[in-house]
C-alpha cells in the first residue's frame, strides 16, 4: 500500500506583486495619457478658457462733474452703486443661478433665464442695487455673476431747483435741464484695463485713485443761491395756493451782475425721484411761452419816452374806460378821462398804453422790442430755450399794434420779460442774464434807452408801488419798491381769448439803487386774477427776506423833532414809509450736540449758523426777525437735515 504526504501551499505572492505592478503600470499609463490629453491635445482651448476666467478687460470710468449752488452747496453728487452682471459662458445651472438671483433682487426668475440663455459674453441683470442685495449676491457666490461698481446721480438737496438741474438716465447721460446742457462738460471719460481675477471672480489688481481720478468730469457752480431759493420756493408754493393756481415760476435776479439767484417752479420737482412723476421736470421758465399783459406797459413807455413820442406828463384822453380800434373794444378797470403817462403806469390803463403806441407807431415799437431781445433766445446754456413769439413789424394791423402796446399779441418768455426789466433797472443798459457763477468775468452791456429816461421809467414803477397803483400789496416798510402788475387773459385754442388769467408781478428794490429784480408769475388762478393781488404780497416777502439777509433792512434811527415834522407835513404829498424796528441777538451760542437759540436773530444770522450745519431751512412767515424755531433749542440737531422757522417783526 502507497504513502501519501501533505502538498506545499502555493506561493501567489509572486502573482499578486505582478498584478499590482501591471495595475499600477496601467493607472500611471492612464494617467500619462489624461495628462497628455489635457496638456497637449486640450492645452490650447483649455488656455484660452483660463485666461477668459482670470483675466477680463474692463471699462474704468470716472466720476461725473458735481453741481454746486454760488456758495459751495452741493446740488447734484455721483455715488457708487453696485450692479449685478454675468458672463453667461461661465453658468452651469442656468435655472438654478436665475431662481436665486431672482429671490434676492427681486426680479421674475423666468426672466432672468431668458436673460442668461444668450451667446453674449456679457448680460446686465441689475444695476445700481442696494448695498443689502449687493452682499446677498455676493455670498452665494454664483458661478459667472459678478457684481461691478457704478457711478448713480444724487441730488442731495431734493426738490431746491430741481426743473433747473433735471436729471440722468441709466448711464449716467444728462437728458433734462442742466444736466443735458452741461453733460460734455459735466461727462466722465472712461478707458478699458485688463485686469486679472481670482477663481471666485474677485479682482486682484485695481486702479490707483490718482488714476481713477483723471477719468472724472469737471464740476458746475451757479449763480444760484440756495438760501434765496428755498425762501422763494416757499413763497411761490404759497401764491400758487392762494390764487389756486395750476402752475407758478418765479425769478430772483441780482441787478447788477444779471445773475439768477433763483429759479423756481411750482408744483416742485425732486429729481431723485423721476419715476414717480409725470412731466413736473419741464423747465417752464425756458421753454413757456405767454403773453405778458401789463407788464409789458413800462417796456412800452420806455421806447415811446426814448422816441420823444410823450414826456412823462404827457396826458392821454383814456375814453372813461372803453374804447374801439377798428371794431376791436379795448377796456380799462376803471372809468379813467384824463391820464398823463406816469399815471397810465401807476392805473395800467390799456387804452392809455394803446393811444401810445398807436403813436409811436409799429417799425419804432418793434426795433426796440427786437434790441430787448424779444423774438430770439436770451442765450442762456439751456437745452431747447424758447424764442417767443414776435411777429415782423410790416405785419402788424392797427388793432394788433394797440393790443402788443399793453402786452396781448406776442408772445414772451419769463426770461425775455426779466432781461427787459433788468435793462430799465440798469439804468437802460442791456445786459445778460447768467447762470455760471463767474465773478471774475466782467459784466457787458448794450444801451439800450438812455439813462433819463430809464430813471423816468423806474420813478413810474415805484409809483404803482408807493402811491396808488396797482402794487401797493407789494410795499416794504422802510423801502423804496418798484414794481408793475400784470393781468393776461390766456389764448383759447378755439380762437381769441377765453376765461383763464396768467397773474403776474416784477419788483425792483430799492428803487433808488437796484439791487434785486423779483418776478413771480401764476397760471391758471381761480380765486380771482389780479397780479397786485394773487401775487404782489408774496413778491414781497422774497424781498423782505433777501433785504434782511443781507443786512439792507435795519431799525431806522430816532428822527429828531422838526424831521418828525417835516415827515407829518410832506405825508400829505407822498406815501409814508415805515421803518420796522429790528431787534438783534447780540451773539448766538451754536454746538455741536444742540440746536442754538435762534429766537430773537436776524435771519442772515440764523441762516449762517444753520447753513454751517448743512442745513437748509424752510422760513414761513413774515417779519426780519425769527419768532419761532423747530427743533427747539436744545434739541439735537436733526438728523434729516430738516429745520423750520417762523419769522415775526419782535421776538415772541
Amino acid at each position: 500500500m502507497a504513502k501519501t504526504g501533505n502538498k506545499p501551499p502555493r506561493d501567489w505572492s509572486r502573482g499578486k506583486v505582478i498584478f499590482a505592478g501591471v495595475l499600477f503600470a496601467s493607472a500611471l499609463m492612464g494617467l500619462w495619457a489624461r495628462a497628455y490629453h489635457v496638456q497637449v491635445v486640450k492645452g490650447p482651448e483649455y488656455a484660452k478658457m483660463a485666461n477668459r476666467q482670470y483675466w477680463a478687460s474692463e471699462t474704468v470710468s470716472g466720476k461725473r462733474g458735481e453741481i454746486f449752488d454760488r456758495n459751495g452747496l452741493l446740488l447734484a453728487k455721483s455715488i457708487t452703486s453696485p450692479s449685478v452682471y454675468v458672463r453667461p459662458n461661465e453658468v452651469g445651472d442656468v435655472w438654478a443661478v436665475s431662481q436665486r438671483l431672482g429671490k434676492i433682487l427681486g426680479l421674475n426668475p423666468g426672466d432672468v433665464a431668458g436673460q442668461l440663455k444668450t451667446k453674449k459674453r456679457f448680460v446686465w441683470v441689475a444695476r445700481k442695487i442696494s448695498d443689502a442685495q449687493a452682499s446677498a449676491v455676493r455670498e452665494e457666490g454664483l458661478p459667472g455673476v459678478y457684481l461691478e461698481a457704478e457711478n448713480s446721480r444724487q441730488y442731495p438737496q431734493g426738490h431746491m431747483a430741481g426743473q433747473l438741474l433735471g436729471f440722468v438716465n441709466m448711464d449716467g447721460k444728462g437728458i433734462e435741464g442742466l444736466e443735458k446742457a452741461f453733460n460734455d462738460h459735466l461727462a466722465s471719460s472712461s478707458t478699458k484695463f485688463t485686469v486679472q481675477r481670482d477663481a471666485a471672480g474677485n479682482r486682484l489688481s485695481s486702479i490707483d485713485g490718482e488714476d481713477r481720478a483723471s477719468f472724472d468730469g469737471q464740476d458746475l457752480r451757479l449763480t444760484i443761491d440756495s438760501q434765496v431759493q428755498l425762501a422763494t420756493e416757499d413763497a411761490l408754493a404759497r401764491s400758487v395756493a392762494r390764487a389756486r393756481g395750476k402752475t407758478g415760476m418765479a425769478l430772483v435776479v441780482d441787478v447788477p451782475t444779471g445773475d439768477i439767484l433763483a429759479w423756481v417752479h411750482y408744483p416742485l420737482f425732486n429729481p431723485n425721484s423721476v419715476q414717480k412723476v409725470s412731466g413736473e421736470w419741464k423747465n417752464r421758465i425756458a421753454v413757456d411761452i405767454f403773453e405778458p399783459g401789463s407788464t409789458m406797459k413800462p417796456v412800452m413807455v420806455a421806447a415811446a419816452l426814448q422816441e420823444k413820442v410823450c414826456q412823462p406828463s404827457t396826458k392821454y384822453y383814456c375814453e372813461n374806460g372803453k374804447w374801439s380800434v377798428k371794431g376791436r373794444r379795448i377796456k380799462d378797470t376803471h372809468k379813467y378821462e384824463n391820464l398823463t403817462v406816469n399815471e397810465i403806469v401807476r392805473y395800467s390803463s390799456n387804452i392809455g398804453s394803446a393811444k401810445i403806441g398807436l403813436a409811436m407807431g409799429a417799425e419804432k415799437y418793434s426795433r426796440y422790442l427786437q434790441a430787448l431781445g424779444f423774438g430770439r433766445p436770451v442765450g442762456l446754456p439751456l437745452a431747447g430755450e424758447s424764442a417767443g413769439l414776435l411777429r415782423p413789424a410790416r405785419q402788424w394791423r392797427e388793432v394788433e399794434l394797440a393790443n402788443m402796446a399793453f402786452g396781448q399779441g406776442l408772445g414772451v418768455t419769463m426770461l425775455q420779460m426779466a432781461e427787459a426789466y433788468l435793462c430799465i433797472a440798469n439804468g437802460g443798459v442791456r445786459i445778460p442774464l447768467r447762470l455760471l457763477h463767474e465773478p471774475d468775468r466782467p459784466v457787458e452791456g448794450v444801451r439800450v434807452f438812455d439813462r433819463e429816461v430809464a430813471g423816468q421809467v423806474m420813478a413810474m414803477l415805484e409809483e404803482v408801488v408807493q402811491m396808488d397803483g396797482t402794487g401797493t400789496q407789494a410795499r416794504i416798510e422802510g423801502v423804496r419798491m418798484a414794481g408793475k402788475t400784470g393781468t393776461a387773459q390766456k389764448a383759447s385754442p378755439t380762437g381769441g381769448y377765453g376765461g383763464e388769467y396768467v397773474a403776474s408781478f416784477i419788483a425792483v428794490f430799492p428803487a433808488e439803487k437796484p439791487r434785486y429784480l423779483v418776478y413771480m408769475l401764476v397760471d391758471e388762478p381761480q380765486a380771482g386774477h389780479y397780479g397786485g393781488v394773487l401775487v404782489a404780497p408774496e413778491v414781497r416777502n422774497v424781498g423782505v427776506q433777501l433785504l434782511t439777509a443781507t443786512g439792507m433792512l435795519t431799525a431806522p434811527a430816532e428822527p429828531p423833532a422838526v424831521q418828525v415834522a417835516q415827515a407829518q407835513s410832506q405825508s400829505q404829498t407822498r406815501p409814508q414809509r415805515f421803518g420796522g424796528p429790528v431787534e438783534r441777538q447780540q451773539s448766538i451760542v451754536a454746538d455741536a450736540e444742540s440746536m442754538p437759540d435762534l429766537q430773537g436773530a436776524t435771519v442772515r444770522e440764523a441762516l449762517e449758523i444753520l447753513v454751517g450745519h448743512g442745513i437748509v431751512p424752510k422760513i414761513s412767515g413774515q417779519g426780519v426777525i425769527v419768532g419761532k424755531q423747530k427743533p427747539l433749542p436744545g434739541e439735537k440737531w436733526p438728523a434729516d437735515k430738516q429745520c423750520q422757522l417762523w419769522l415775526a417783526y419782535q421776538p415772541g
